[in-house]
């Protein structure tokens, strides 16, 4: 029998305590104390008093300023910057003597449990902020939840990004030029949603500018300078009776105005003298019947053109017509047209003898339910009632349609509630509510919010016990390519590869569609490598990708035909997985040449896990390539840039990295020279390992880095599933979701369940 999700949920404490005591239990104050004394200090002197102590402080580091280890702790974001460049070999620096591994390791593993100390056994969720709805959350929750397609995401700010994404909630603030946007939109939502009173009859709007015909079409309309007429088709709905409505002005010739008549099929039906001036349209009406449904053509025609050229006034010498718009109708004879199914679903029928404040109390009820991802409290939903009081005058679905704007704009609807019986209390921690938990599911893999089955489950409090069924329903949901978009796009940033475009006389070939070609590829693969259980190391090692022709050719591989993208196996080892790929070529190059400094950037950072330190200020950027500059390959200018000890240790990371990759070009063309040069891939990382091109590059990174990938993968699914930044005491989740990757082969399915199941994504505690 399968485990139940609450089980596993509650066993995530022991099984923690139990499997990782060993290895992560802190040791006594005393004895860290007599370790530091020890073990420790002796290599701090011998390998960091020369810069960093004795009176010395380079970068404003002076580490014997650190009295005890309680003061260490409360410098946190020093000692991580510390251990940071200890674990990735920067410090200390090259042209200095090194640290052997076992007294690095000494090192690290004394600063984990004396700095950062974390107890297995009562894991720390974390605090998580109040979370405001993000433009692209807000957008689909609009349209989940009123059943319309509202673009609104022009008129919402962009928001701010933190550790990464756009949905971290210290980040995610609400102004008051937020809330004024917030409430237009939800008009504009609740106008196309929701229609009060009866349905205004269906009405066609045609522009003078697509009207074909005499005369000249211009952004204002169809200008008629001499005579003639500018027509359409329209096809009536059915028989019966029509209001068509032209706006239209003219120029007035010897004093007369224009004349405008309106056609059917050749047929004269009416005529208007337009008395309109130029600068001031005004609206002609005329009621027809149509008798058939079938296509016609409707005319209008200008019918007394004049011209004199010897007329003393001069606004009088010409007659004009300009037809701005012609708007049909109907049928207005009938029942008016049924609500739209938006409608219904909002405003439910009346039950029997259900008096007004009955009925909006049930509607507000229902929709609150929805809105605010929980059940709705009484007290809460009665205020809304004043609203719908205030418009009593106009009946009463007039005051729940402005009930339901306020709700719109409110707290509970805007952010993400996760309710808790202490919130400021920091030692209380918690598991969270089945209705947190499902809105906490729907945003992680939809960005919207939970829908009927998720509610359903949480009402009757069955979630957990059927988490496995709703991970896989949720994952196969077409709603999950949100999942897929917003993460890749920022955590590997395709969202960027939009703004990239190399330079056109360099790459003349190259164009916007390949460009979004490119992107699409890269998003193709992770969803299939999710949807399909693949190891998520696949990412880095697929024998297979997803192409159209275009992208094809420029990647020289043949037998795909088409602008449609399809799985394509691939013979060239060169382009396996996302070292090949063109978008992740893009994104690490300037537009004139490659950058093998930001290609190993982008490999350490959003593959690895392992952000390098920023570079110092004013270095100067390397000269593009030219047939008059600098002759050298891009590698013999970046080994003398790295010649400056100031560069050498970051350099020693990324570089290799980006020298293994120097075979594709901006555009991630293949290569086999460079400036006219042969290129030399070859490299050795900084942890001694060598290589000889992409091919064995992407071994070493699969077979010797494959922890650090699935940990890199675990921190960036953790960080957008909580929205918030991860912190020194979520290492025994993060070790925990990795052991459960890797026991599982890599399964990315794994992977997604650990972190579901993890600690700080089923509990929460309050803030300090």
């Amino acid at each position: 029998m399968l485990e139940t999700a609450t089980s596993r949920s509650l066993g995530i404490f022991a099984a923690t305590a139990a499997g990782l005591a060993a290895a992560a239990t802190p040791s006594t104050p005393s004895g860290l104390d007599a370790r530091w004394e020890k073990e420790v200090l002796p290599l701090v002197e011998t390998y960091c008093h020369d810069c960093h102590g004795d009176g010395l402080r380079k970068g404003e580091l002076a580490i014997d300023h650190f009295g005890s280890i309680a003061e260490m702790q409360q410098n946190r974001e020093v000692w991580k910057r510390i251990r940071d460049h200890i674990r990735h070999r920067l410090m200390p620096p090259p042209d200095e003597d090194q640290l052997a591994d076992a007294e690095r390791n000494k090192l690290l593993a004394w600063i984990d449990e004396a700095v950062f100390p974390v107890d297995p056994a009562n894991p720390d969720p974390g605090r998580v902020t109040l979370r405001r709805l993000n433009r692209i959350e807000y957008q689909n929750t609009l349209r989940d939840l009123l059943g319309v397609k509202a673009d609104v995401m022009a008129l919402i700010p962009p928001d701010d990004s933190g550790y990464g994404f756009d949905n971290i909630g210290d980040v995610l603030t609400l102004s008051p030029a937020h809330l004024e946007r917030y409430l237009e939109a939800s008009r504009i939502a609740l106008d196309m949603a929701v229609k009060p009173g009866d349905m205004p009859r269906l009405a066609t709007t045609v522009s003078g500018r697509v009207m074909r015909g005499d005369g000249q079409r211009s952004e204002e309309g169809h200008y008629l300078f001499t005579g003639g007429e500018a027509g359409f088709s329209y096809r009536p709905s059915r028989p019966g009776k029509y209001l068509v409505t032209v706006t239209a002005c003219g120029t007035m010739g010897a004093e007369v105005a224009p004349l405008m008549e309106l056609h059917a099929e050749d047929r004269k039906l009416h005529e208007w003298s337009v008395d309109a001036p130029m600068d001031r349209p005004k609206e002609y009406t005329r009621e027809l019947n149509f008798e058939h449904d079938r296509p016609l053509r409707l005319t209008l025609a200008f019918t007394n053109d004049f011209w004199d050229e010897h007329h003393p006034d001069p606004s009088r010498r010409d007659r004009n017509l300009m037809i701005h718009s012609v708007t049909v109708t109907g049928p207005l004879d009938g029942p008016p047209p049924p609500t739209p199914e938006s409608h219904r679903r909002i405003l439910v029928d009346r039950k029997d003898g259900e008096n007004d404040r009955a009925y909006a109390l049930r509607v507000l009820n229902s929709f609150a339910s929805k809105a605010f991802r929980r059940p709705a409290r009484e007290a809460e939903v009665e205020r809304y009632l004043e609203l719908v009081a205030l418009a009593e005058s106009e009946g009463v679905e007039h005051g729940i349609l402005l009930a339901l704007e306020a709700m719109l704009v409110s707290p509970a609807f805007l952010y993400r509630e996760e309710p808790q019986p202490e919130p400021d209390n920091a030692k209380k921690i918690q598991q969270i509510d089945e209705h947190s938990l499902a809105t906490r599911l729907s945003y992680f893999f939809w960005s919207t919010m939970p829908d009927a089955r998720l509610r359903d489950l949480a009402d009757r409090g069955e979630l957990r016990k059927n988490l496995d069924a709703e991970l896989d329903r949720l994952i196969r949901d077409p709603r999950s390519q949100q999942f897929v978009s917003n993460f890749t796009g920022q955590w590997l940033r395709l969202r960027d590869v939009e703004a990239s475009l190399p330079a056109r006389r360099e790459f003349p070939r190259f164009n916007p569609r390949l460009r979004d070609s490119m992107r699409r590829e890269t998003e193709m693969l992770f969803d299939h490598i999710v949807r399909n259980d693949l190891p998520m190391a696949t990412l880095l090692d697929a024998s297979f990708t997803f192409l159209n022709d275009d992208l094809a050719r420029h990647y020289g591989i043949d037998g795909v035909k088409g602008d449609g993208f399809r799985k394509v196996d691939l013979a060239d080892t060169r382009r396996h997985g996302i070292l090949g790929h063109g978008s992740f070529h893009l994104l690490t190059s300037y537009p004139l040449r490659t950058s093998p400094v930001l290609r190993g950037k982008y490999v350490l950072e959003s593959l690895l896990d392992t952000a390098p330190p920023p570079p110092p200020p004013n270095i100067p950027q390397l000269e593009p390539p030219s047939r008059h500059g600098d002759q050298r390959s891009l590698r013999e200018q970046m080994e003398r840039h790295r010649e400056d000890p100031a560069c050498s240790s970051c350099h020693a990371l990324m570089d290799p990295i980006g020298f293994g990759l120097e075979n594709f070009d901006a555009t991630g063309a293949w290569r086999d020279r460079d400036n006219g040069k042969p290129i030399d891939s070859s490299g050795q990382l900084i942890d001694g390992h060598k290589f000889q091109g992409v091919e064995e590059l992407r071994k070493v990174l699969v077979n010797d880095h494959r922890s650090e990938f699935h940990r890199s993968v675990a921190s960036k699914l953790l960080t957008y599933a909580l929205g918030r930044g991860l912190d020194w005491y979520d290492k025994p989740a993060l070790d925990r979701i990795v052991t459960e990757t890797e026991a599982a082969n890599g399964s990315s399915r794994a992977l997604i369940r650990a972190v579901v199941d993890s600690v700080p994504f089923q509990y929460r505690r309050g803030d300090s």
